[in-house]
């Protein structure tokens, strides 16, 4: 790299090297090797004068929906984590070979890059092509600064990046997700189907509930959420379309509908009597968690959001739901007479949801 980069490195707290601990024992996205190298740099706060860097390449298709393409964008988050470990190392990450970028895929990447660059400050920076998507993607969702893409080159002007609403934070999220509904709801033309955001508001915080429970142990400003949401008002001949993402890198669905099952909160209706076991318990609980109305609270008013935002998507003829969490992903959506799970060998650090519904406007009145 040009020139020489003194960085003091930042002391981790013990909430977060239990947190990083923990990762390990999960065999998340932490190896052993990275995370003792990580723990031992960090703690001694040591002042490195020269850094090498070390490029890596953002895969051309950023989507989350395909199993292989999701891998791909883990594989550079594990890749950045591995670099970063080694405390005399910083990374570039190239964004320009970058030709499609889907909302789930970004977020996911983006999620991740928060909490690499939280915990590694000052050393990851991006190369973007000037006014390209990922430039103006990463400037309207706050992090293009600390990646030090030029603000010169990145300001959001494309239609399909400004459409885009962001929000992000480590507490309840009910509050903000209302606003966000409530923005939409008070401008719309479309035809909104009855109770339509409040269940989405339900199942969202839902997610979130299964992603951090109360009596979590990952440090509370850790536990983070991720949200993108776009509003497409129709016309007299074109669908709109509201589109939520979210994202999380807590247990994920299927642990905590397995302590629910062992507790006896939730029974699996199985055709043959057999027990699944690893990824195909997964996959069952995933599948159970969204087609079954239930409550772990035992609050009636709670449990609905997920079966429900399923149902909404069932009355379309083109909506769409896919949750992602652990080692399974639940399908459903236009060639779908039901829902499709399945089950996969590389497990998804937390859980990420992408729900997309169309709406028509609103019929005139004589």
């Amino acid at each position: 790299m040009a020139g020489q980069l003194q960085l003091k490195m930042k002391k981790i707290s013990e909430g977060r090297l239990a947190w990083l601990n923990r990762q390990v024992q999960r065999q998340g996205l932490f190896s052993r090797r990275e995370a003792r190298l990580a723990r031992r740099d960090i703690n001694l706060g040591r002042v490195r004068a020269v850094l090498k860097t070390s490029t890596i390449l953002i895969p051309g298709v950023l989507v989350a929906e395909r199993y292989e393409h999701r891998c791909k964008i883990l594989d550079v988050v594990e890749q950045c984590l591995r670099t970063l470990a080694h405390g005399d190392s910083r990374v570039k990450l190239d964004f320009s070979r970058v030709q499609k970028i889907y909302p789930g895929g970004m977020l996911v990447l983006l999620g991740a890059l928060e909490l690499i660059l939280e915990i590694y400050p000052g050393r990851v920076a991006a190369r973007c092509p000037p006014m390209s998507l990922s430039a103006q993607l990463l400037r309207h969702f706050g992090i293009a600064d600390k990646l030090g893409v030029s603000p010169q080159f990145s300001q959001p002007t494309a239609k399909s990046v400004v459409e885009w609403r962001y929000l992000t934070g480590t507490q309840a999220m009910g509050e903000d997700v209302s606003d966000l509904l409530n923005s939409y709801r008070q401008s719309t033309n479309a035809e909104i189907p009855p109770d339509l955001f409040s269940v989405l508001t339900e199942g969202l915080i839902n997610v979130r509930h299964h992603a951090y429970p109360s009596d979590s142990s990952i440090p509370p400003d850790l536990r983070r959420w991720w949200l993108f949401a776009r509003y497409v008002e129709p016309d007299a001949k074109t669908a709109g379309n509201l589109f939520i993402a979210i994202y999380d890198m807590g247990v994920g669905i299927p642990t905590t509908m397995k302590q629910r099952l062992e507790k006896g909160e939730v029974v699996l209706n199985l055709i043959e009597q057999v027990v699944p076991t690893g990824n195909a318990l997964d996959k069952a609980l995933l599948q159970q968690a969204i087609e079954h109305r239930r409550s772990g609270t035992g609050l009636p008013h709670r449990g609905n959001g997920l079966p429900e935002m399923r149902e909404f998507i069932e009355s379309t003829a083109s909506g769409r739901l896919y949750i992602v969490s652990g080692n399974a992903q639940y399908s459903f959506g236009p060639g779908f007479k039901s829902g499709s799970t399945s089950a996969y060998s590389r497990s998804f650090p937390g859980t990420l949801l992408l729900w997309s519904l169309p709406l028509k406007s609103k019929e005139l009145k004589a």
